[in-house]
């Protein structure tokens, strides 16, 4: 019998030693080889909080944060702070105190990443903030913050010098995490919690720091909700809100708004008051950075922009010729620009007149011989912009871009994309379609591939799309290597394009070759040639024109124009070649995709390009919405030339994007047009028409092959 598991409740007036003695005659072995197992667990997980060594230093440090930062951080912080810095690290204080929203612009390089770092850890020890929530553009770039906090908790031994009872705590987890959940002082758990994505600051008897919170996240993650155990941030620290990518995307510069405007904001009751505080960089005149800065557009953000050169030089005209003679010397061979130098020494002082630079910090440069090539901060500040131009400086280091950009653009994004399904099923015909067409994005080991059908007025789905793979080729491979694999992997991809819903036209990028011998496009440039000429009709090697050069040519014998197309004879390859205006059926398409699918009768609407369905995977579409995105149509207002249409990459992922448009481009020579004439009242299955060779051999596709 287990007398000692068997008893309830200790008897009154006995002491825990005495008591155990009393029935430890009663125990099994089993028994107390699992009482000393258990006393040895919980001696193992019981920790002792050391005395602060430095009461004097951490109250000094407590009271001043850049005193802070340079006591506990000091290899970190050598340098004098700037203007800028002393500004933020009092913004940022005076905000964590007091609540309200500040956006702070400075110069590139000027480490505002590595002091909002060093902060958070301030901001904690102060008492300043129960639960700091550090932001940046993406999940990744938050964490890094998250991490380094962590970092420094963890790691420093100054700190646990003077904060033993928030640093000794998670010392003693000796990185595992899973630890913490029997962490306890005098059988008082501390609560710890230290993972990848949360911490919680351990429970010490008289410390003020027990509970304290800290997670991250990015810009393109989701804040609705955001609470942990029922507590909402009281402390939001955005760094760099915005990627170069995002910050030419008017889409996404919308969404990221959206976000600060509603979502963040939100995460506090209407009588509750939330810190938010930005620190960025403005790229653009357009971007979310500089509408954040702009106490015109965003007064409660109390915007201020910091820029390296605060006071500009009186004498400008010297510091213009200046840049002339480093540039003349530099395309003489002299990287340095020795001449410009000594120019700038002997009239140093006429030209130092007037400046004001926002740290008086440079790098010294020194040559081999000893030569002192740089001399002041306004030096290299001119030495910036010879290298680059004025405009990239005023940018980059000045927070102040020239107001010739004011950008738009269709708004087309990626989920809109794959939200835009038709609700027919991969491969699987539409009852109104009338015929098909397809365009592959032709890649050394990887093509892309998209099939559309179509009828109506420019009605369309993506009944299929994915990737040819060319197999054993290397990046040494010859041309002739390229040639004969590529021309396999074609005639396979053949077999399976035409097994079901066989295409009307097909359009293959023939690559860029140009015609040079080493050019390295040339071995793929001729397999889709050799391919081209064994296949015959529907497949039709196709090349595209970019940045305006297209010109569509009037009617010939060996030139047929289409819709913004033409078919050319190449008479020494024996086929004719289709040239596409690739950013017009670029444009088109992603017009096409903006148009919603259905109208409110659950009618396909004209114009409209969807996806097939994956009810079963949500996920499906993803990469091939990103590509259809990839690039954008943006309208700018430039001042003194007017609203400029560019075309702008905004990832090299974009070959599905090719794809889709080779398909499109193949359409319009099949005569696919808006509004041409009306949809059929009810849906009904025709025989899918079969491709008609009405043309001689070699000849090119005709409209009239699809009726």
């Amino acid at each position: 019998m287990r007398i000692f598991s068997a008893l309830a409740k200790q008897p009154k007036g006995i002491q825990a030693a005495e008591y155990r003695r009393l029935i430890s005659d009663g125990e099994s072995e089993h028994d107390k080889d699992v009482t000393r197992k258990r006393e040895r667990r919980s001696k193992a997980a019981e920790i002792t909080i050391p005395a602060v060594k430095d009461i004097v230093r951490r109250e000094r440090a407590l009271d001043d944060p850049e005193r802070f930062l340079r006591t506990y951080f000091a290899d970190r912080y050598r340098l004098a702070f700037g203007k800028d810095h002393l500004f933020m690290i009092d913004a940022i204080c005076s905000r964590a105190r007091h609540g309200g929203s500040q956006a702070v612009a400075a110069p590139r390089g000027r480490g505002k990443s590595e002091l909002v770092k060093g902060l958070m850890v301030y901001l904690v020890l102060a008492g300043l903030v129960r639960f700091p929530l550090p932001v940046a553009a993406t999940s990744a770039l938050a964490g890094r913050l998250y991490e380094d906090f962590r970092k420094k908790i963890g790691t420093n031994e100054l700190l646990l010098d003077d904060f033993p009872e928030v640093c000794y705590p998670v010392r003693a987890l000796e990185g595992a995490p899973q630890r913490a959940a029997k962490q306890h002082i005098n059988g008082r758990l501390t609560n710890i919690v230290w993972t990848g994505h949360y911490l919680r600051l351990a429970d010490v008897p008289g410390s003020i720091y027990g509970g304290v919170k800290m997670s991250y996240y990015g810009l393109d993650s989701a804040f609705r909700g955001a609470n942990i155990d029922g507590d909402r941030p009281d402390f939001i620290l955005i760094d760099d809100p915005e990627t170069r990518e995002s910050a030419k995307s008017i889409g996404q510069i919308e969404d990221r708004e959206a976000i600060i405007d509603q979502d963040i904001a939100g995460l506090v009751s209407q009588e509750e008051t939330l810190a938010v505080v930005v620190l960025t960089t403005v790229q653009n005149s357009y971007c979310l950075s500089y509408k954040l800065t702009d106490r015109a557009e965003k007064p409660s953000m109390n915007g201020v922009r910091f820029g390296m050169i605060v006071e500009w030089p009186k004498r400008l005209d010297m510091w213009e010729e200046y840049v002339s003679i480093r540039h003349a010397s530099q395309t003489a061979g002299d990287e340095h620009g020795l001449k410009a130098v000594e120019f700038y020494l002997a009239n140093r002082e006429a030209m130092d007149e007037g400046v004001e630079m926002i740290s008086d910090h440079y790098v010294r440069t020194t040559l081999e011989d000893g030569t002192e090539a740089v001399h002041s901060a306004i030096q290299q500040a001119y030495n910036k912009i010879a290298d680059t131009s004025m405009e990239a400086y005023k940018t980059e280091y000045q927070n102040d871009p020239e107001p010739e950009e004011q950008a738009d653009s269709a708004g087309l994004t990626a989920g809109m994309v794959a939200s835009r399904q038709s609700g027919y099923l991969q491969n699987e015909m539409p009852p109104l379609a009338e015929w098909v067409t397809v365009g592959l994005d032709i890649g050394k080991h990887a093509s892309h591939w998209a099939k559309i059908a179509w009828w109506g007025n420019a009605i369309g789905t993506v009944i299929d799309y994915g990737v040819m793979e060319t197999w054993g080729l290397t990046n040494t491979s010859d041309n002739q290597s390229i040639e004969k694999a590529l021309l396999s992997s074609l005639h396979q991809w053949r077999t399976d394009i035409t097994a079901q819903h066989p295409p009307l036209i097909c359009l293959i990028d023939s690559g860029a070759y140009t015609g040079k011998r080493d050019d390295s496009n040339k071995g793929m440039t001729h397999g889709v040639y050799a391919f081209c000429r064994d296949a015959g009709k529907p497949f039709y090697a196709a090349k595209g024109f970019s940045d305006g050069r297209f010109r569509l040519p009037e009617r010939a014998p060996e030139k047929i124009p289409f819709l913004e197309a033409y078919a050319s004879h190449l008479k020494h390859e024996g086929l004719w070649l289709y040239n596409i205006n690739t950013e017009w059926w670029k444009e088109w398409l992603q017009q096409r995709f903006i148009t919603p699918t259905f109208d409110d009768s659950q009618r396909f609407n004209d114009g409209s390009l969807s996806v097939f369905s994956c009810p079963t995977d949500k996920r499906r579409h993803l990469s091939f919405s990103k590509h259809i995105v990839s690039e954008e149509r943006r309208t700018m207002f430039v001042q003194g030339r007017g609203n400029v249409s560019k075309w702008e990459v905004l990832s090299r992922n974009n070959h599905w994007l090719d794809a889709v448009a080779l398909a499109c481009a193949a359409a319009g020579c099949a005569g696919v047009r808006l509004l041409q004439r009306p949809q059929p009242a009810a849906p009904s299955r025709p025989q899918q028409p079969k491709p008609r060779l009405l043309n001689p051999a070699g000849q090119p596709f005709l409209a009239t092959e699809r009726r």
